[in-house]
């Protein structure tokens, strides 16, 4: 009763203290979040769900209500499960009808920024449920060992990541078929508008996709609309989305570096395709871009080298587009 007593005060005061400190700063704290990377908030939602479902557990095990398996389950559970609500649900589309469709696309639009996120938390799950069945399978036969189990779902878990991750490479397809060919600015109205071109020989569906900027934040331009070859659309982006090229990143050890930003706007369609945002000349004056990466001298020319190109016999042009390396 004691231990009850005081952890359930001790646990109060912290909710009532983080609740006075939100109520305070709501607006400096928004503001902070915002600025975080739909990434950063779904592993600081993971972490923190985590540590709250091991205060409780703990709380559990030392009132002798779990076992020591259970405690540790359930905090391995909590994260990936958290984690991965936080970047569906960010990424689900609003006009799909059902549930199971809007979470299809929440997927594929996940596996295409996040792969390697993505692809850590479905092979955590399935080590998860892997090492208990193994545990139970142990145990009915009476040769139960702990470390069986854990070192079946640890082999796992690295073989499923890396086999999922290698999958979800292959199967993003990244393509330069967008080209932006003009850019306007809507009067009395905080956005402006970003018109592109199909430079391909097939349509390109933009209905539930995403668009991110050279900052690395993600926007839902509500287009639900297919391109035809030849044709335009219209990206209605809201002021806050930058288009200047960015090579801002942080150095990390071991000469390793992680990037906060990017060369071109990239746009993510619900069909797993990856396109980075060409340029013409005027469009790139028009927001006084320097960088001649991703630059076409215009969409004539570009139109009139493909047609020319798909003619010759040992040429592949067409659905593909021209790769480009991925950042």
């Amino acid at each position: 009763m004691r231990t009850t007593f005081l952890t359930a005060f001790l646990f109060g005061l912290l909710l009532g203290g983080c609740y006075l400190l939100y109520r305070n700063n709501r607006e400096t704290i928004h503001q902070r979040w915002e600025q975080y990377s739909t990434w950063a908030k779904a592993m600081l939602s993971g972490w923190v769900a985590a540590l709250s479902v091991a205060v409780v557990l703990a709380v559990g095990y030392a009132l002798g209500w779990i076992t020591v398996p259970i405690l540790f389950v359930g905090i391995l559970l909590t994260w990936p499960l958290a984690v991965g609500a936080v970047l569906l649900g960010y990424r689900k589309s609003r006009r799909t009808s059902s549930t199971l469709g809007s979470i299809r696309v929440g997927y594929v639009l996940t596996r295409g920024l996040e792969s390697r996120t993505l692809a850590m938390i479905v092979g955590l799950l399935v080590a998860i449920g892997s090492g208990l069945i193994v545990g139970v399978v142990t145990w009915s036969l009476d040769r139960y060992l702990w470390w069986v189990p854990v070192l079946c779902a640890g082999l796992l878990w690295g073989v499923v990541t890396l086999l999922l991750y290698n999958r979800y490479e292959k199967r993003t397809v990244e393509r330069t078929d967008l080209i932006s060919t003009d850019i306007r600015t809507p009067e009395a109205r905080n956005s402006f508008e970003l018109i592109v071109r199909n430079s391909s020989n097939r349509s390109i569906d933009l209905s539930e996709s995403l668009i991110r900027d050279t900052d690395l934040d993600l926007f839902r331009p509500g287009v639900d609309t297919t391109i035809r070859p030849g044709e335009e659309g219209t990206f209605e982006i809201d002021e806050a989305f930058s288009l200047k090229p960015n090579d801002d990143a942080l150095k990390l050890p071991l000469g390793y570096n992680l990037k906060r930003g990017g060369e071109t706007p990239t746009v993510f369609t619900k069909d797993g395709e990856v396109y980075y945002l060409q340029w013409t000349e005027q469009a790139a004056s028009a927001i006084g871009r320097d960088s001649s990466k991703h630059v076409t001298d215009s969409v004539e020319e570009d139109n009139d080298s493909r047609h020319s190109t798909a003619n010759e016999p040992d040429s592949v042009v067409g659905a593909a587009g021209s790769p480009t390396p991925q950042d």
